[in-house]
């Protein structure tokens, strides 16, 4: 014996006949940023005083706070030397740079 699906709800609204519904329009979502991980080696102390910062600054995140680093020293270099850098011609070689 089956039953029949019970409904829950009350079906449609009578005053949407005489009050349209206003739909939200869904706020234009910023194209993603595609990232990639980045690690590096960082004396301790260094790394102390960046978890402290983090820590203490409400919204900021090791990540956040490395991006905007990152770019600012870029930046800073590109500055100095009057342009941007050109795009690599190979990857970067892993492990200690010879001496």
């Amino acid at each position: 014996m089956t039953m029949a699906k019970r409904r829950t709800t009350i079906g449609t609204n009578p005053l949407d006949a005489v009050i349209p519904t206003r739909r939200a329009e869904k706020p234009a979502r910023p194209s993603r940023v595609v990232k990639e991980r980045l690690t590096v080696h960082l004396p301790v102390d260094l790394i102390d005083r960046i978890k402290n910062a983090v820590y203490w600054t409400p919204g900021l995140t090791l990540a956040g706070l490395a991006e905007e680093a990152l770019a600012a020293a870029v930046a800073r270099l590109e500055r100095e030397r009057g342009e941007p850098f050109p795009p690599r011609k190979s990857e970067l070689k892993g492990g200690r740079p010879l001496k």
